[in-house]
């Protein structure tokens, strides 16, 4: 039976960052519950992470829907006793200047980027303080650490699940439970609606869940509280980089 204490949860599991992590932490050894809204992408995941002979469960969730959290926060984490780790992934970008983005476009971009980051954390909580030495990791953005130009929601709506994630650290910390939010820069998946190999020149799905995967495997006393991270042939943050020469093939 699974009791949790090696299964970590991953929102926004299907595609892009979430699978990176899934994957990389399935061949690190860990149990995985895997959540997201499209359930043949989550399947295929599952089987991948099964041939590392880990247990896998899915769920088919809306993080931004309370009562999806709650369906399969009962269907997935009611039999655990404590749970090893999250990695709050899912999210939503959509970039508009302040008189282009409309009222449903914020409602959307906010309910998923700072309700389900809450909803979620409400609902695995309980089970990480349960954990001797559980592991948070929130997969924020350099849109949390920089305000951009025609991004007004979503630079809100990081900046909102950054302090979420720092108070409930204070909640959590003295419980044992580390928490490490994860700011990376450029990342080549399907965000905004790119294609993977769009961006060959930023970071792929794999290094981030490759770094995710570092941070869960650390000492037990060492708490990495934020992490910004970039290609080395990308830019972070607003700020022009001197870019290695021929970088992107020299790096692949």
């Amino acid at each position: 039976m699974n009791d949790g204490s090696n299964t970590v949860l991953v929102t926004g599991a299907s595609r892009g960052i979430g699978r990176g992590a899934a994957l990389e932490l399935g061949r690190a050894g860990f149990d995985l519950i895997l959540w997201a809204r499209s359930v043949d992408d989550l399947n295929e995941v599952a089987s991948t992470c099964r041939e590392f002979g880990r247990h896998v469960e899915i769920a088919a969730v809306d993080v931004s829907n309370y009562d999806s959290i709650m369906t399969a926060g009962a269907a997935s984490l009611s039999s655990l006793k404590s749970l090893r780790g999250l990695v709050l992934n899912a999210g939503i970008g959509i970039w508009n200047s302040l008189d282009a983005v409309s009222v449903d476009e914020w409602q959307k971009i906010m309910s998923t980027n700072v309700d389900g980051a809450f909803y979620t954390l409400k609902m695995a909580v309980p089970l990480l303080t349960n954990h001797s030495f559980a592991q948070i990791v929130a997969v924020v953005s350099d849109s949390a650490a920089y305000s951009y130009a025609n991004r007004p929601a979503y630079c809100a709506s990081k900046w909102g699940m950054r302090g979420l994630v720092e108070a409930v650290r204070r909640d959590v910390r003295p419980r044992g439970v580390r928490v490490t939010q994860l700011l990376p820069s450029r990342v080549d998946t399907h965000f905004r609606g790119k294609t993977p190999g769009a961006r060959r020149d930023s970071l792929s799905a794999t290094d981030v869940g490759s770094l995710i995967t570092m941070i869960f495997n650390l000492p037990k006393r060492i708490e990495v509280r934020e992490l910004p991270v970039s290609a080395i042939t990308s830019s972070y943050g607003p700020f022009e980089e001197l870019y290695v020469e021929n970088a992107t093939e020299a790096f692949q």
